[in-house]
């Protein structure tokens, strides 16, 4: 058999995922991270290994066919990350290194402009089957606002808590399965590439989410702890993987990329400014109309 050209492992994998077949799929996705690996393209290398760690990670059924060959994928990216650190890890460690110089409430507000923002790219993925949890955000963000600023009468909390805990809950089902990985499944977006679920995951992107919620909710039920709040949730907004998937230019130069980028760090001055609640609710309610790709 001939080894294929980059561009024939690409329309394999398109048919692979159209037919639902995970196993031709993780393979494509090995092949195509070896491939780019030799081509010393490494953002793609490392968005195809991933794309293969997390899958064969995911299935049971894989994961026993794949394990040798996951090992040595993590093991690639590993070393390629060493050689040259992803643009959203680079971020993430100035974020980081920024968050040291504020509280525990101005760390959770910038947290929360970062998700407002993911409002309404939610909205549109909860009109695919079995993501429609995804359309609360928008009102789970108001309540994280309310909570802030101490909003949030004793007699409404309870229940409160309870819809941010079911929301997270089902967040996590959805971001925990193999629909994760359904390329059929898709956001139209006007003139360019449409978005997958998949597109989500970046940089730790569904792990992230989680943490972000569950650090605001213990805020406002009183129980927040400073080594709770998971300060790269900041940088998810990015949406890396959705670029590395889509094209071949340097992520750092994409016009939506700079935008986002230019927000982080506008958000920490404007934290870091102690806003008033008034100040605030304006900026999540105007972040809550963006589309982040």
């Amino acid at each position: 058999m001939f080894a294929k050209s980059t561009e024939e492992l690409l329309d394999a994998l398109k048919a692979a995922q159209e037919k639902q077949n995970y196993e031709n799929v993780a393979k494509c996705y090995l092949q195509l991270g070896k491939d780019y690996r030799k081509k010393g393209m490494t953002a793609k290398a490392v968005y195809y290994l991933n794309r293969f760690d997390n899958l064969v990670g995911g299935l049971d059924s894989l994961y026993g066919k794949f394990a040798k060959k996951d090992h040595q994928a993590s093991e690639w990216i590993e070393e390629l990350e060493e050689e040259h650190m992803p643009y959203e890890k680079m971020i993430q460690e100035q974020v980081v290194e920024k968050a040291e110089d504020l509280n525990t409430l101005q760390k959770l507000q910038w947290l929360l402009l970062t998700m407002s923002r993911f409002c309404k790219l939610f909205s549109r993925i909860s009109a695919l089957p079995e993501f429609e949890a995804f359309g609360e955000l928008d009102k789970i963000v108001s309540c994280f606002v309310r909570g802030l600023y101490g909003e949030i009468e004793e007699a409404e909390k309870e229940d409160i808590e309870e819809e941010i805990l079911d929301f997270d809950d089902s967040i996590y089902e959805v971001f925990d399965s193999i629909l994760m990985s359904d390329y059929t499944q898709k956001v139209e977006l006007p003139g360019q590439e449409s978005f997958v679920p998949a597109d989500l995951e970046g940089g730790e992107g569904t792990f992230l989410f989680g943490e972000a919620v569950l650090a605001l909710k213990s805020f406002i039920s009183d129980e927040a702890e400073e080594d709770e709040i998971v300060m790269e949730y900041a940088v998810c907004g990015l949406l890396t993987d959705y670029y590395y998937r889509t094209s071949d230019a340097d992520v750092k130069d994409e016009p939506k990329i700079k935008e986002e980028t230019e927000r982080i760090f506008s958000d920490y001055e404007f934290v870091k400014s102690e806003p008033d609640a008034e100040s605030f609710k304006k900026r999540v309610e105007e972040y809550k109309k963006i589309m982040l790709v």
